[in-house]
């Protein structure tokens, strides 16, 4: 089976990650709901976008919605699909530690990155440079929106996730391990995916892909985003209809903010 980027298929990608996209808007929207008045004025900017599934959908509620990735080709792709369910999201190619760089944009009253997109990035230090890019175009009274799985040492064992989702004929379905991060001095979750993909035709391929995620727990988070010039306002459950105090792993939401202090 061939070794390869899932994240390099923008197509593979989105048909596999778009069930439930707009539940996770309306999540998304009912944590922003949560500390500011949602209009249609709001702007909103996601790093990291990928196919841009989040934004086409919000673009179409009538928000003003801006994203980046790393990757040109699903940068292209996001376009094309916002143009072909006309939306009027924008995108570009940045890093997510360097995206303000000679390029101006206007602030945001929602910065989002979800499903632990941030966990990408390699360590704290990469962490600050974004969140302090974060912090040149978020507004004063603005949020940056974080899904996170936050880690505890020592006590966590290997798991599995089930995705799938299928479109125009073709079937995607994604396996995927999770081995945790060791401990403070190894914090490297390592993931391994197999995608399972069927075309039209019922021709079937096979795909592996290996990568590593940043583990958290949630003092070192926090730590971070004290780093950068942002607290945490709120920690909140994924649909957004409970604050939380989280003191074990799992998923949570972050709500962040601009720190006074």
């Amino acid at each position: 089976m061939p070794e390869a980027d899932f994240y390099a298929d923008p197509f593979i990608y989105d048909v596999l990650h778009a069930p439930g996209t707009s539940d996770d808007v309306s999540a998304l929207l009912r944590i922003v709901r949560r500390h500011m008045k949602v209009t249609s004025q709001l702007t909103f900017l996601e790093p990291a976008c990928g196919s841009g599934r989040y934004l086409i959908a919000l673009s179409r509620k009538g928000y003003s919605c801006t994203g980046f990735d790393l990757l040109a080709p699903m940068v292209q792709y996001a376009a094309a699909r916002a143009k072909e369910l006309q939306s009027p999201a924008e995108f570009f190619v940045a890093d997510m530690r360097t995206f303000t760089h000679g390029r101006k944009l206007k602030p945001m009253g929602v910065v989002f990155n979800l499903i632990n997109s941030i966990r990408h990035l390699p360590g704290d230090a990469a962490l600050v440079e974004h969140l302090r890019e974060v912090t040149r175009v978020l507004a004063p009274d603005g949020v940056y929106i974080v899904g996170i799985s936050l880690c505890v040492y020592g006590i966590e064992d290997p798991c599995e996730d089930v995705w799938e989702g299928a479109r125009d004929g073709t079937r995607v379905v994604q396996a995927v391990q999770y081995f945790p991060a060791p401990g403070p001095q190894d914090r490297d979750e390592r993931v391994v995916s197999h995608l399972t993909i069927t075309d039209s035709l019922g021709r079937e391929r096979h795909v592996d892909s290996n990568y590593v995620l940043y583990s958290y727990t949630r003092d070192e988070l926090e730590a971070t985003v004290a780093a950068a010039g942002l607290r945490v306002k709120e920690w909140v459950s994924s649909d957004g209809r409970e604050s939380l105090d989280p003191r074990g792993p799992g998923y949570v939401v972050a709500v962040l903010e601009l720190s006074t202090t």
